[in-house]
């Protein structure tokens, strides 16, 4: 299932999402940026929110936008 498919009815993955947008935050602070949703996507897995391979695939995107940050 894909997270996208979860996105209207699990408002924890919303603000992970939202989180991951805030091009504020990840400008002025990305290594505190890229903690944050490491530990978000985290506690999505351990809250049964997300299944492994979800929380896998949120780290990615946080580890990408993470990157381009730091360019």
């Amino acid at each position: 299932m894909s997270i996208m498919s979860h996105l209207p009815q699990r408002p924890e993955l919303k603000a992970w999402y939202e989180a991951l947008n805030d091009y504020e935050y990840r400008a002025n602070s990305p290594d505190a940026y890229h903690r944050t949703l490491l530990d978000g996507a985290k506690a999505l897995l351990s809250g049964g929110v997300i299944d492994w391979d979800q929380c896998e695939e949120l780290k990615r995107l946080a580890d990408s936008a993470h990157a381009r940050a730091v360019l």
